[in-house]
Parts: structure tokens; C-alpha cells; sequence
């Protein structure tokens, strides 16, 4: 994780269960030091605090500032251990009379450890996806407001990836990106969690006679390792994930050097996100008196009930994708997406008013790129080049 607390208190950890439904409000701010890569959390053993016996039986989430991490908690049974190791190391960052304050004499101790990022979450998250898979597409296109982000996406991949080259898309689905790119001749290693969004995929692709030009491969977009030892380091021209996928990963440390590893020098790569704020939902809720619903992307978390998704999901913004792809990935050009025209689960009015809805994806086109707008969309799109 590469942790660091400062000679001056240290940052702050926020622990919370890792629930559907919980939010901010349940956060418990507590002090940390860092060991082997793990955050170390001292309490009082004379009088344990509530949040001991939550955290050691169940999933955790916790986040350091913008990062945000899902995992276990473990009681440190070892005295010798948090004797010679932990209790040193909490005196030299917060000072030994202070931790004897906070402590007293009697300390206990927990020990963080990160997960495959929570295989219950994963296992929520293919349940909904393996659900949704046959009727998906009709969904999408039978909704101008769930259709159109998906054609300014096919848009720009046909405009970034050239017939010919060879990328990897993260999170495919059924394919509404893959089959329009193969389309144009692009050869496509498509990955989901789902293995029924991936036989539509492939169901698709046998009917438009595409197979040859699409690989469908089922794993998650935390975990590379098997696409690196198929296809090899370099092996990609460059790669793409749209709207959904990276919201549905509570950590993305290790995504941007494992797709380093596998795009060639100079590739590009191509990042639809669920953004942190998107304008027309915090104006329409805050218009109906729910502005803490407007604001609810502003947290780490986006529990199911203050979303359209069946799934909490993991909103991030343009600042957050830069700096976490900065070290292997340099920024070209941020898209806002859908700036002027509601997140779907808003737009039941606005289906039955074709020529404004018309007019205002026309407004939309003209904003996306423009360096306030581009900021404030429902999705944003991001097009980065390998280092």
C-alpha cells in the first residue's frame, strides 16, 4: 500500500463496514501507523471500542485520503510483536506519552489486510451482471438517455484505435462497445466478470461473423496477471474501459502498471468513468429538496439505495484518475459526458420530450471538451498515452 504517517500526528484512516447501504456517517476516524505494508490500529483492551468487534468479523473499507482500500481486519495476537514493533512505532510518530494517553496500559491491537478487494463484493457484482445479461442491450438501447453515452464512446475508440491494431477493453459486457469497434477492424481481447454478458458477447459476434476479431477472456480488472501470461508484455496496441467496470472496483492500485505492462510505448488508453460530480444530478435533486441525495457521489462509496445501480459502485473524478495513471500514463484530452442531459434514473420527463432532448445532447456535444464542463458530466471520458 505504501502508507506513510508523518512526525506530525499522521494522516487519519476511515474505517467503515463494507456493507450495501453504509455511508460517510458510519466512518470511524482512527490513527494508524503503517508496517509491512499494512495499516496497524492500537485501542484500549481494558475498554474495546465498538468498532473492534465489527471490523475483525467482517469486510472492512477504509480509505486514506483519496485512496480508498477493502479488506480484513485481524486482532494482533502476538505481544512480543506489537511489544518490540507496533507500540515503538506508534511512540515515535505520535510521542509515548501521548499514546499511553490514548490508550492506557492495557493496548490491544488490528492489523489491516487488503483483499482481492472483497470477493463478496465481486460476487454481488457478477450476480447483478450475469442477471441483467439478456435483456441488457434492450435496456441501453431502448433509452436515449443510457444510449447515448454508449455512441459518444463507440465514437471516440473508432477515433483513437486504428483497423488493424489490437486493444484490451475492461469490462466489455455484451459487447456495445466490442462489436462496433471489431466492426471497423480492430482485433479486441474483451474481459467481464459476468460469463453470461460474455455469451452475449459471443453469441453477437458469431451472428455478425466477427468471432475471428473478438477474445472473450472472464476475470476481473483488479487481477491482469492471466492476460499478462496469455499474451505477453507490449502485446496491446492499446486498451479501453467504459462506463461501469472501474466504478465497480472498490481499489484500482495495480490496474495503470499492469495495462504499462501490457500496452506498447505510446499506446493509448481510453477511461469512461462514473464521475464524482455530475451537475444535472446535484441541480435536479437539490430542485426537489433532496440536496444530500445531489451530493452523494461526493463520498468514496455510492450505496445502492442513493443510486440507480443494483450494486454500491465507487464514483471517481478526472483529478483522482489522473493522479492515480500519472506515474505510467500522461493525460491527452478529458470528455465530459452527458453535462446538460440527466443521469437516466433522472430522465423520466425528458423521454417524452424529444426535441428537447435533442437539443440539449446538441448543447452537450458542444460543452464536452470545454475545460469547466468537461468536469461536471454523469461520465467523463479520459484518453491517456503510455509512457
Amino acid at each position: 500500500m505504501n502508507l506513510r504517517t508523518s512526525s506530525q500526528g499522521g494522516p487519519i484512516l476511515r474505517m467503515a463496514p463494507f456493507r450495501p447501504g453504509s455511508d460517510e456517517a458510519m466512518e470511524v476516524p482512527l490513527r494508524f501507523v503503517d508496517l509491512e505494508g499494512r495499516p496497524h490500529i492500537l485501542y484500549s483492551a481494558a475498554n474495546p471500542p465498538v468498532w473492534v468487534s465489527w471490523a475483525t468479523t467482517d469486510l472492512v473499507r477504509w480509505r486514506i485520503g483519496e485512496r480508498a482500500f477493502v479488506g480484513n481486519a485481524r486482532c494482533v495476537d502476538d505481544r512480543a510483536r506489537l511489544q518490540s514493533d507496533i507500540l515503538p512505532e506508534f511512540a515515535r510518530h505520535f510521542g509515548p506519552e501521548q499514546v499511553s494517553r490514548w490508550f492506557g496500559p492495557l493496548i490491544g491491537c488490528i492489523a489491516l489486510s487488503e483483499s482481492a478487494y472483497g470477493s463478496s463484493y465481486h460476487a454481488q457484482v457478477e450476480a447483478l451482471f450475469d442477471t441483467a445479461a439478456r435483456a441488457y442491450d434492450q435496456t441501453v438501447q431502448a433509452d436515449p438517455l443510457n444510449l447515448h453515452p454508449r455512441l459518444v464512446s463507440v465514437q471516440a475508440l473508432r477515433n483513437l484505435f486504428s483497423p488493424g491494431s489490437r486493444v484490451l477493453e475492461l469490462g466489455c459486457g455484451t459487447g456495445l462497445e466490442t462489436i462496433p469497434l471489431a466492426e471497423s477492424g480492430v482485433n479486441v481481447v474483451a474481459l467481464d466478470i459476468s460469463a453470461k454478458m460474455l455469451a452475449e458477447l459471443e453469441r453477437k459476434a458469431s451472428a455478425a461473423s466477427l468471432a475471428r476479431r473478438i477474445i472473450a477472456r472472464k476475470g476481473l480488472l483488479s487481477d491482469l496477471s492471466e492476460i499478462v501470461s496469455e499474451f505477453g508484455p507490449g502485446s496491446f496496441d492499446g486498451a479501453f474501459s467504459h462506463f461501469g467496470a472501474l466504478n465497480c472496483e472498490p481499489s484500482l492500485n495495480g490496474l495503470p502498471e499492469a495495462l504499462h505492462q501490457l500496452v506498447k510505448p505510446a499506446g493509448r488508453l481510453s477511461l469512461g468513468v462514473l464521475n464524482r460530480t455530475s451537475l444535472l444530478e446535484m441541480v435536479l435533486f437539490s430542485a426537489t429538496l433532496r440536496p444530500r441525495r445531489g451530493l452523494a457521489r461526493l463520498g468514496t462509496t455510492l450505496p445502492v439505495g442513493r443510486s440507480q445501480f443494483g450494486v454500491a459502485v465507487f464514483p471517481r473524478g478526472p483529478g483522482e484518475m489522473r493522479r492515480l495513471f500519472s506515474p505510467f500514463f500522461d493525460v491527452e484530452r478529458t470528455m465530459g459526458v452527458s453535462v446538460f442531459l440527466p443521469p437516466p434514473h433522472l430522465g423520466t420527463r425528458l423521454r417524452r420530450r424529444p426535441a428537447l432532448l435533442s437539443l440539449l445532447k446538441s448543447i452537450d456535444r458542444s460543452v464536452a471538451r470545454q475545460p469547466l464542463f468537461r468536469s461536471l458530466g454523469d461520465n467523463f471520458l479520459m484518453e491517456l498515452v503510455r509512457r
